[in-house]
């Protein structure tokens, strides 16, 4: 069965799928809530949903904006189930956001920021240019090695889709 993306206002996000998102979680970290999912709703523009059948595979909030002149997009809260299928839902999650940010900023690069909770989640930085923190960058230095999620730590990690990269449909594949 494929997995389908669609990404919607997090305004129309209902309450069952907030359930849906808390099961996704509630047997391993970070085990979000529905009340923390609810203020996520009201803290991003856009969620991004993967589903195989009628069966939540992934999700991710995020927002289009500028910073300081700078096209961005920036994930917030995303997660995807471990299963087999678990690359072609963050795949598809990303190409949707990548789809949004050129439409929104045709013709630019633009970055993509993120804070994350472990390692794993650099997969959806592939394909991007300059992202830090990087091997042997100065912000690396203690990169996870003293890395506590449990005490609420979290990398900020950033880098670049270029505008050519985006149009050609590149990125997130």
């Amino acid at each position: 069965m494929p997995i389908v993306v669609s990404t919607k206002d997090c305004t129309a996000l209902s309450d069952a799928e907030l359930v849906e998102m808390a099961d996704l979680c509630a047997d391993r970290p970070p085990g979000f809530d529905i009340g923390y999912l609810s203020k996520e709703r009201e803290a991003w523009v856009l969620i991004t949903q993967a589903r195989e059948g009628n069966k939540l595979r992934g999700y991710s909030f995020c927002t289009l904006e500028r910073i300081g002149g700078t096209p961005s997009l920036l994930v917030g809260l995303a997660l995807v189930d471990r299963v087999s299928r678990a690359e072609a839902a963050l795949k598809g999650i990303m190409v949707d956001q990548y789809r949004r940010a050129l439409l929104a900023f045709p013709d630019e690069d633009v970055l993509l920021g993120t804070r994350l909770l472990s390692p794993e989640g650099f997969r959806a930085f592939s394909g991007l240019q300059d992202v830090v923190p990087f091997p042997d960058h100065k912000s690396s230095e203690v990169h996870f090695t003293k890395f506590d999620a449990a005490r609420g730590d979290r990398l900020v990690t950033f880098g670049w889709a270029m505008a050519e990269d985006l149009a050609g449909g590149k990125l997130g594949r």
